[in-house]
């Protein structure tokens, strides 16, 4: 059985069958420190991947900073990439020389800026060149597109949140500078700053994520983590010299399916060049206790793209009704949603707050359907409509009381007779292994396919943390 490689990166021989295929852009962003002795525009206009374009790091940022390429505006983005010809509904492959070193940094860039679909060439450009692959040396001329950003503002840590999160420990802080600037043994490369690393920061270097520029498999990633003391149930921002090679880091996070994970885009080169921030040396605090391990669900996204043509009897010998809820109680939401999915590890809409609750379910793209069999509520399912004129099934499920009714198949069929109510262009779904066994092949055999697969990494909620929602909910104080 072959290593799970994560699911951001894409191999030499599949980019070369998409080399001209129409909303595929191919992105160079090689860029170096003085010490390689290399330079990133040079060597791409002495031979690049056909049809790639040169993403200049120093150029697309914020030039109104001393700090060097930190994240531009969304406008300015726009409008460079837009000047690249790639648009946010484009595939986007990035690469740079040695594999793993700058690339990750525009991969993160594109993500934050609101592009779904960008991956990352194992191995780069060196490992291309080694296999004997296409180079050209022509400057395309790409035609302008229209990129549209929806910039993920919450992606991005600024210093002052930095400062907080140093002094009250709300993050781990993880470091991707070489071990020896870590502990302050080794001197940076930038002149007036101090080595060392920010209080409680924990050493994960860049250079061990990958090996011959290629990211490493998960199970190496989620070791390198835990070795280094990393709590991958909890929330991480992760640092750098200059915002950089802290998105390789934030690479193998995501690969792994941890998602509360930000970049400190002004990372050491601010924090070490300033004098009023702490600065410790010598290795990171030792490891108190063991780590908690997260459960890890494999993730499969399906998508049906007509009507189902089947149909299903109504349930004999029992009474069914299904109400459209409208403006839900927040309590009988959550009562609804540990119902069907305390079982299958749903915790992700019992650990955001009233405000975001109401803000997802009260929204006028949500509907929730409620099932009742025999007066009493039985399951429930959740449809959402996205920008793209999908619909998708974002909830659904039965309590246990009802799964021995024989009314599941004919629940589901409902629920996408609902979703195909709107002429959507398609109806998505996702499930994982820690769902109902059968899920999967339900799903299928009502005409969904699989089109994408990742991992999530599940922190399930405690015993008292279940109990605190349920005595909120029903106003116990004590």
């Amino acid at each position: 059985m072959s290593a799970e490689k994560s699911r951001f990166v894409v191999s030499a021989e599949w980019v070369q069958k998409q080399l001209g295929a129409p909303q595929f852009k191919l992105v160079d962003a090689s860029w170096y420190l003085p010490a390689h002795n290399r330079n990133g525009a040079a060597e791409y206009a002495a031979g690049h991947i056909p049809g790639a374009v040169f993403f200049d790091q120093d150029q697309i940022a914020d030039l109104s900073t001393s700090l060097p390429h930190t994240l531009p505006s969304p406008e300015r983005f726009a409008e460079a990439v837009g000047k690249l010809g790639i648009s946010e509904t484009d595939t986007i492959v990035v690469y740079d020389g040695p594999g793993l070193f700058s690339a990750p940094r525009v991969w993160w860039m594109f993500r934050v800026m609101g592009a779904p679909n960008v991956f990352l060439l194992d191995g780069g450009l060196d490992g291309w060149k080694q296999e004997g692959r296409p180079v050209q040396t022509d400057l395309p001329e790409p035609a302008p597109a229209e990129f549209n950003t929806n910039f993920k503002e919450s992606l991005v840590t600024p210093f002052e949140e930095m400062k907080d999160i140093v002094e009250t420990g709300s993050r781990q802080i993880t470091d991707a500078r070489p071990a020896g600037r870590f502990t302050g043994e080794e001197a940076e490369p930038r002149a007036g700053m101090r080595s060392g690393h920010m209080p409680g920061a924990r050493s994960v270097p860049a250079s061990i994520l990958g090996e011959n520029g290629r990211l490493k498999d998960l199970s190496t990633l989620r070791q390198i983590f835990t070795d280094a003391g990393v709590d991958l149930t909890q929330p991480i921002v992760t640092s750098c010299g200059s915002g950089v090679t802290a998105a390789v880091v934030t690479l193998a996070l995501q690969s792994l399916g941890h998602h509360d994970n930000t970049v400190y885009d002004g990372s050491w080169s601010e924090w070490g060049s300033r004098k009023d921030t702490p600065v410790v040396t010598g290795p990171a605090e030792p490891i108190k206790g063991d780590l908690p391990s997260p459960l890890t669900a494999h993730v499969t996204k399906l998508e049906m793209t007509s009507p189902p043509k089947s149909s299903l009897p109504v349930p004999v010998n029992i009474q069914t009704a299904i109400i459209r809820a409208t403006e839900m109680p927040l309590p009988y939401y959550r009562f609804l949603y540990r119902q069907v999915g305390s079982r299958w590890h749903w915790y992700k809409r019992l650990q955001i707050s009233d405000e975001e609750l109401k803000a997802t379910i009260h929204n006028s793209d949500v509907s929730i359907c409620v099932l009742y069999v025999n007066g009493a509520p039985a399951g429930f399912f959740e449809l959402t409509q996205q920008t793209d004129g999908s619909v998708e099934l974002s909830y659904f499920g039965l309590f246990e009381h009802a799964l021995g009714l024989g009314i599941g198949k004919w629940f589901l069929l409902q629920a996408l007779y609902a979703a195909w109510a709107t002429s959507p262009t398609r109806v998505t779904v996702m499930t994982n292994t820690l769902d109902h066994p059968r899920a999967l092949q339900l799903y299928q055999q009502f005409g969904f396919s699989p089109v994408e697969t990742w991992n999530e990494l599940v922190v399930p909620l405690s015993d008292q943390e279940l109990l605190d929602i349920v005595r909120k909910d029903y106003g116990i104080t004590s």
